[in-house]
């Protein structure tokens, strides 16, 4: 099976929630929270599966999340490929997926997420593509 470098999601979506978990709640962040970010196609900072790509299946991969800091109120998801379009030789950061509002009660996304199944309240912007 083909395999990937996909090395930045865990970090990079982790941090991305956690800063925009900022900006919807209250009181204030702890620092020290641990919220977690979880697959279970991939451990961090490995290879990612060919099916999660353009060029496989182009499937979006299961996600959960836990631990999130009390009094959140909804979350941002962010993905996006940091050594773009070559991993040797990257050029830009590529932006996936941007999901925002996603209710804090939810837990994660299932393999090949669809618009349609998206929790309630959840939206879409465009990608670099410029699609949802």
């Amino acid at each position: 099976m083909q395999l990937r470098k996909f090395s930045m999601i865990y970090g990079w979506l982790g941090a991305a929630l956690m800063a925009n978990l900022a900006l919807a709640v209250e009181p204030p962040l702890q620092k020290s929270h641990a919220m977690k970010l979880e697959s279970p196609a991939f451990a961090p900072q490995q290879e990612i599966a060919v099916r999660f790509t353009c060029e496989g299946g182009d499937v979006s991969p299961p996600l959960s999340w836990s631990d999130l800091p009390t009094g959140t109120k909804s979350l941002v998801l962010i993905v996006d490929d940091p050594d773009a379009p070559d991993p040797k030789a990257p050029k830009m950061t590529w932006v996936h997926w941007v999901l925002y509002n996603l209710p804090a009660e939810s837990s994660g996304l299932p393999e090949g997420m669809k618009a349609e199944d998206l929790p309630a309240g959840t939206r879409q912007v465009l990608n670099d593509w410029k699609q949802t």
